[in-house]
């Protein structure tokens, strides 16, 4: 059994799956702080998924479910999230079985357990750096981030990565995103990085003012740009 209990179908046909747990206690974690849904997904249709996480109506799902799941929508991309995915002992099995059917697995990971195996089954890997500095990173996290640069320096070259950090007001600002960004560089300068805002109160403009900052260390700087009237996602599991 997996730990997916989670996805939605995007229309383009990417997919966002899931996985509960993590081995990080992010003070700004939009998964524990804010909801453990897509956030693409209407307040009302989050707290009828609410109640059924709480009611016991959810469960995980086995590598054979999830892949049935996506083929059933024909979902050509799934984004592998959370939650830490890198966790889960079945996801190596289930994205190799992605890979069978012809589905492509995109990690969406903090980088502290990625191995070979992980960044060769995969498409490409999102992979989060809450900080350069290791005593923020610990008052962030709970956790040293020594791992995680070993790691970034380790598969930084390999072409699958994209960098992702978030704007913290008063913890993590566009200084420390610059050191962020001059790491990058240093590893791989054509690399994107996106600077999220914070979910819980950041303002755009700030970031924005951040991301033209930060553009003159690393050119392919920018954020997740939505418009208000895309539709929402379907969801694929659990049925609301």
């Amino acid at each position: 059994m997996t730990r997916v209990y989670h996805a939605v179908r995007f229309k383009g046909g990417s997919a966002y799956v899931l996985f509960d747990g993590c081995n990080w206690n992010c003070s700004f974690c939009v998964w524990r702080e804010v909801t453990r849904w897509s956030l693409c997904l209407p307040l009302e249709t989050r707290r009828r998924l609410d109640y059924m996480w709480r009611t016991g109506r959810v469960r995980y799902l086995s590598v054979n479910e999830v892949v049935d799941l996506l083929k059933k929508a024909r979902v050509t991309t799934a984004f592998l999230g959370g939650g830490e995915p890198t966790l889960d002992p079945e996801l190596k099995a289930l994205m190799r079985a992605f890979r069978r059917e012809g589905i492509k697995p995109w990690l969406v990971t903090n980088g502290e357990n990625l191995d070979d195996e992980m960044v060769e089954l995969a498409e490409g890997a999102t992979f989060s750096i809450k900080a350069l500095d290791e005593e923020l990173h610990r008052r962030i996290t709970g956790a040293s981030n020594g791992k995680v640069i070993e790691n970034f320096r380790r598969y930084g070259r390999t072409g699958k990565l994209v960098a992702e950090t978030v704007f913290v007001p008063g913890l993590v600002e566009c200084e420390e995103i610059e050191r962020i960004a001059r790491f990058i560089a240093s590893i791989n300068p054509e690399m994107k990085l996106r600077i999220d805002p914070l979910v819980q109160g950041a303002t755009i403009e700030k970031v924005d003012e951040c991301i033209e900052r930060v553009r003159e260390i690393l050119p392919k700087t920018d954020r997740i740009r939505v418009k208000e009237s895309v539709e929402p996602p379907e969801v694929l599991y659990p049925e609301v």
